[in-house]
């Protein structure tokens, strides 16, 4: 009996240990957010309003030049908006995820967006509308890291 008590210690003391190496090497919540940004990216090309709305908090602010955009549904309507309009590409690149406490971080991505006219792909580029930066809010929820504000900042533009 004190052998199969041992075995049963032992075994429970190697599974705490391999939980806790797991739990150490697991990525930090906010490491979410990368995602976050790049399924942005995805799914405001394809254009795909339910999968950027699902991004977004419920109360969300989404800032585009002087248009602001307030609340998951807005942003999903002006997603839904555009759906027979223009072709899309967001090419993003630098993503900067710093977290601010144990729900909350703020993050700053570099994005180049183009454009093209709606039709079948391929299309021809109708435009390099800019290269800018978009300045995030995100709040765990759950698993999950959302947005709750994000504007996006033009840094490079056109030269009309």
């Amino acid at each position: 009996m004190r052998g199969m008590i041992r075995s049963g210690c032992l075994l429970a003391c190697c599974l705490s240990a391999t939980l806790l190496a797991s739990q150490a090497h697991a990525a930090p919540w906010w490491e979410a957010c990368r995602q976050t940004v790049l399924d942005y990216a995805y799914y405001r090309d394809r254009p795909d309003a339910d999968g950027v709305a699902a991004l977004f908090t419920d109360d969300a602010t989404f800032t585009l030049g002087a248009d602001k955009f307030v609340g998951r549904e807005a942003i999903r309507a002006r997603i839904q908006a555009g759906v027979q309009g223009p072709v899309f590409r967001h090419m993003m690149s630098t993503i900067k995820i710093m977290p601010v406490n144990e729900r909350e971080a703020r993050g700053v991505s570099y994005a180049a967006v183009y454009s093209g006219a709606a039709g079948p792909l391929p299309v021809v580029a109708a435009d390099f509308l800019a290269l800018g930066e978009y300045h995030d809010e995100f709040v765990r929820q759950g698993k999950a890291c959302k947005i709750r504000s994000r504007e996006f900042v033009r840094v490079i533009v056109p030269a009309d």
